[in-house]
């Protein structure tokens, strides 16, 4: 089981800082925002090429509706442990540090979620921002995937308790998503989960793989150096399972490597951003309806 180095209190330590920087820092940078007063510096590389077509639809929820779970251990099942240990709690914990940050991501990603959009959520923990994203694709769906068992569950709990059933939860590693997933989503987010996987190499080839042609991958995380610098002693010592931040250089260079046509990276509030990385558009398939891509 993988637990932050300072234990129990390294914990709440963490804890009391992400609310303190949520109060003092990111809410009133949102509100600024809103009012047409921030101080958010523009997008940096290729921004992704919009497409006008019909999303792929519901398919996974159709056919799982039960959780689907590893029937074998993982290389990295040791940095999930205290996330199944906390489960049942986590989204208490994190939630007033995490809505704005998301707030923020989705009104980015917004444009790029048609009705019938098919959305996996990679990293989902607890589900609370997946079932936002389900809400607005209700002719589509979102797929939950995260390697920590008890996650996966209280997600699809948590969604059925709530009516959704255009969702589907199965756990998996990110760098190693399963195979009936290639090529099956028109779009990839993974929120505040990034600094936590060991190899993001292997998870940005992963979401090529899964994506349709013109399909987006998007990731919400910590990127300024600034930021990053000031954080990162903490989180070694405090955060369960913290690999490492990256800044938004890093995060474009990482896409083009993995194989994305397009990467660009959006501020969104003091410390945190949206790294996107959009698949090459096939001529032909990339603009059709998708019919052909719905199975």
């Amino acid at each position: 089981m993988a637990q932050a180095p300072g234990g129990e209190l390294a914990g709440a330590v963490l804890v009391g800082a992400m609310w303190w920087y949520a109060g003092a820092v990111l809410y009133p940078a949102q509100a600024l925002k809103r009012a047409g007063l921030s101080t958010i510096r523009p997008p940096v590389g290729a921004p992704p090429e919009p497409l006008a077509r019909r999303g792929l639809g519901a398919y996974f929820s159709r056919r799982h509706k039960r959780p689907v779970l590893l029937e074998a251990p993982t290389l990295h099942d040791h940095l999930v442990g205290e996330f199944d240990r906390v489960a049942e709690v986590y989204d208490a914990y994190v939630q007033p540090f995490s809505q704005p940050i998301f707030d923020e991501a989705l009104a980015e990603m917004r444009p790029y979620l048609p009705a019938d959009g098919r959305v996996l959520d990679a990293g989902c923990g607890p589900g609370r921002e997946l079932q936002r994203v389900a809400n607005l694709v209700p002719e589509g769906e979102v797929v939950g995937v995260d390697l920590a068992g008890g996650m996966v569950n209280v997600a699809h709990r948590a969604a059925r308790a709530r009516g959704l059933d255009n969702c589907a939860f199965f756990q998996a590693d990110v760098s190693h998503l399963p195979r009936e997933f290639t090529g099956k989503f028109d779009l990839i987010y993974s929120s505040l989960a990034h600094h936590h996987y060991p190899d993001p190499a292997a998870a940005a080839a992963s979401a090529v793989r899964c994506l349709r042609p013109g399909g987006l991958y998007c990731v919400i995380d910590p990127g300024p150096a600034w930021y990053n610098v000031l954080s990162a002693p903490l989180a070694r010592w405090a955060d369960p399972g913290w690999v490492g931040f990256h800044t938004p250089d890093r995060f474009c260079a990482l896409f083009r490597d993995a194989g994305f046509a397009r990467a660009s990276w959006v501020e969104l509030l003091p410390g945190f951003g949206l790294a996107i990385g959009q698949r090459a558009v096939r001529q032909g398939r990339a603009t059709s309806s998708g019919a052909s891509l719905k199975g």
